[in-house]
């Protein structure tokens, strides 16, 4: 396998989290004091930019086609196809990351990427909880993202990033570095507790809310991820903690 192409992981990867955030869950209160998010900066976690065989880059308003081939030898599955059809790719990958690290939910930019399905709850005794056969709706990514070498990708970060860096300082992050952004989403994620089902939820008037305020208090992100299911965020979580060892 070509070495450049698990650069797509990093979509892939958004498209789990994205995908999970499609049906609105939120409730509209003052966010608990615990959701800040804990602040990671890049020395503590060094990225190192050099890479042994260094690649020449194509500019940044040209890198469509740099990846495009890349990520469609990946994986032929169709919410990825489906964002491939969109332009400016690293950019919208720069300004996931943006919203990704603050904890925010980049659903609104990723909607081509929602996987098939509605959310769904089932009542019991007056009470509902989420359906766990909805989980299934992201198996398929989750399966995606979990077979593809850690390592490689962290190997192949080191090649885009100067353009992904330069994207990222140009969306709305001037003087940033997308290294610290990148560990700080990482974290943020990995951080996502553990939870058993039944998972009781509430109308919150737009959609649905968590009913432990424990839950409900957690970054969105990080709610977003619940809602693929145990068996799914863990798999997820075991192989984001191998690419945040990689870099």
């Amino acid at each position: 396998m070509n070495d450049n192409k698990p650069i797509a992981i990093i979509a892939l990867v958004l498209a789990v989290i994205v995908g999970s955030a499609i049906w609105y869950f939120a409730r509209t209160r003052t966010p608990a004091a615990n959701a800040t998010p804990k602040a990671v900066v890049a020395t503590e976690a060094p990225i190192d930019a050099r890479t042994d065989k260094p690649v020449d880059l194509p500019p940044l308003d040209q890198m469509d086609a740099f990846l495009r081939p890349l990520l469609q030898a990946l994986s032929t599955r169709p919410e990825l196809a489906k964002w491939l059809a969109t332009d400016d790719l690293l950019r919208q990958l720069a300004m996931a990351l943006g919203q990704a690290d603050a904890g925010a939910s980049p659903a609104r930019d990723f909607k081509v990427v929602a996987p098939s399905g509605k959310f769904a709850v089932m009542r019991r005794g007056g009470r509902q909880f989420i359906d766990p056969a909805g989980y299934k709706r992201y198996d398929g990514l989750v399966e995606t993202v979990t077979s593809i070498d850690a390592s490689k990708v962290a190997s192949i970060y080191k090649t885009i990033r100067p353009r992904l860096n330069e994207a990222y300082q140009t969306t709305g992050n001037p003087g940033s570095n997308v290294d610290a952004a990148v560990i700080k989403t990482l974290d943020i994620l990995i951080d996502t507790p553990d939870v058993k089902d039944p998972v009781e939820v509430i109308d919150s008037g737009i959609g649905y809310a968590y009913a432990n305020d424990d839950l409900e208090s957690l970054l969105p992100t990080q709610k977003q991820l619940l809602r693929m299911g145990p068996e799914n965020l863990d798999r997820l979580r075991t192989w984001l903690k191998a690419l945040r060892d990689a870099l």
